[in-house]
């Protein structure tokens, strides 16, 4: 058993410094693709995913200079996914609209702070046109665009940040309906939340502690509490913090688990498929991706590590090779690629002896084992299915669609009781006409008696053929019991009339 476990693909080329990465279906091939910028040739990769958790070479798109943060969304509205990324040099963020076929129209720029690092979208004033958000390393605010539904952003209105803010998102924090922010100001050491009023504006920041230089920034339940948590990679002292949301956009002191050295980027989703959040930490200088499985409660196993490329900046979650299991993609800035790493987890599979009822109509029983696997797992039993009687050995195995030799197995013993009774399959009313006014002596068929186990049947029927039945409706009721004690009753009616002449 291995979980978690990842196979890796690739890498797969970029142009020089590839920093940050999205995700989404370019093509509207019904696969993810990949979007990536390239911080030094000032252009912007995309790789067309196969669906097989490979991509076809990049085709490349020329941004602004040193282009940083990237975002997908449909920001025309056209049904096409478009991009968004920022130029940290120029002071922009850049709108490449898609074309539907995985490419691009030349691109369009808007405004914003000082040296934009990172870029979201959302919906922030709910006229149901996606708007950005950018952190301003340089001018320590946030930017805030209001989209108008065709590509097209207005000026940006500013909101205070601390010093030289990062990682963002979006998530209703205090559950008024209304969209926030969570920013990471990675001199202050603070991650600050902007509780949004539904215009597009945002209240002034509260600031939460973090560890040594915060970078990256992601949210979800991880407490299962109800409330939206926070979790943010530390550079400087090899941590991810955790702070569990009170719903009402406050949130409890941190605490902080382990990491590779100079965490960086931040994701989240379940990797072994356990209905907890987990987390996915790339490490900068131990070109590695550190994976810690939450227990639902907020807290999180120690780190399980696996290889990338070279300076491994950024990382995202989708489903690269369609098998419903979440994988993983980083930017590796050092070797100018993408590793590609598929979800390969394979969790303990514990079982106990069973007791089943036979299934219907055989005298056998289907053998399960329930367990929470991921989608790519498949389940088998040797043997599948036991016959009725004493305790037979079963040996189940759930192995990876993708790496067969990542299995895990439990053997225990089946027992199969027949509970289904015999089946009467010709019991009809009999009418015997008589020349007399009392009765007659009636014989009638045996009944025709089936049931799913072999062995003998024993039926009796009251009153038995041969009877003297009166003249009027008597009810016939017979009973079948098979070898293992399971009994059915059926009954017909034999109906007596008397001869009248004309």
């Amino acid at each position: 058993m291995v979980c978690p476990a990842f196979v890796t693909t690739g890498p797969f080329a970029t142009d020089t410094n590839p920093q940050f990465i999205t995700s989404a279906d370019y093509n509207n091939d019904g696969n993810i693709d990949i979007a990536v910028t390239n911080f030094s040739d000032e252009t912007v990769s995309v790789l067309l995913g196969i669906g097989d958790g490979t991509f076809t070479p990049q085709a490349t798109f020329a941004s602004g200079n040193n282009p940083a943060g990237i975002t997908s969304a449909d920001f025309n509205e056209d049904g096409n996914i478009d991009l968004a990324l920022t130029n940290t040099t120029d002071d922009t963020v850049s709108v490449f609209l898609g074309n539907g076929d995985g490419t691009f129209m030349a691109r369009t720029t808007f405004s914003t702070g000082d040296n934009p690092l990172e870029v979201i979208s959302a919906d922030f004033n709910k006229d149901g046109n996606l708007d950005l958000a950018v952190t301003n390393t340089g001018s320590n605010n946030v930017s805030v665009l209001l989209g108008n539904g065709s590509g097209s952003f207005g000026p940006q209105t500013t909101f205070a940040t601390g010093i030289s803010p990062q990682g963002i998102i979006s998530a209703d924090f205090n559950k008024d309906g209304n969209l926030d922010l969570a920013v990471v100001n990675t001199v202050d050491n603070t991650v600050s939340i902007l509780l949004g009023n539904g215009s597009g504006s945002f209240g002034p920041q509260t600031t939460f502690a973090t560890g040594t230089v915060p970078l990256e920034i992601t949210s979800a339940d991880f407490n299962k509490d109800g409330n939206l948590d926070l979790a943010v990679t530390n550079l400087l002292d090899d941590t991810v913090s955790v702070l569990l949301g009170n719903g009402n956009g406050t949130f409890a002191p941190q605490s902080t688990f382990a990491t590779g050295t100079f965490p960086s980027g931040v994701t989240n989703t379940d990797f072994n498929c356990d209905g907890s959040p987990d987390l996915a930490v790339t490490n900068l200088l131990d070109d590695t991706v550190s994976i810690l499985l939450g227990d639902g409660t907020g807290s999180f196993a120690p780190q399980t590590t696996f290889a990338t490329g070279s300076i491994p900046t950024e990382i995202i979650s989708a489903d690269f090779n369609n098998d419903g299991a979440p994988d993983l993609a980083t930017t590796n800035a050092n070797d100018n690629n993408v590793s590609v790493l598929l979800d390969d987890c394979v969790r303990p599979l514990t079982c106990s002896d069973q007791v089943l009822p036979n299934d219907p109509g055989i005298c056998a029983a289907t053998v399960t084992v329930t367990s929470e696997q991921c989608a790519n797992v498949t389940i088998t039993c040797d043997p599948d299915t036991v016959a009725v009687g004493s305790p037979t050995v079963v040996t189940c195995t759930a192995a990876s669609a993708l790496n067969p030799a990542n299995t895990e197995a439990c053997t225990f013993t089946v027992t199969v009781n027949d509970t289904e009774p015999p089946v009467f399959t010709n019991l009809s009313d009999i009418d015997v006409q008589v020349d007399n006014s009392v009765g007659t002596i009636v014989t009638y068929p045996d009944p025709v008696v089936t049931d799913n186990c072999p062995g003998v049947i024993t039926t009796t029927c009251t009153p038995p053929s041969g009877s003297f039945f009166p003249v009027g409706s008597t009810i016939v009721t017979c009973v079948a019991t098979d070898t293992n004690g399971n009994s059915a009753t059926g009954t017909f009616t034999v109906n007596v009339f008397p001869f009248e002449e004309e």
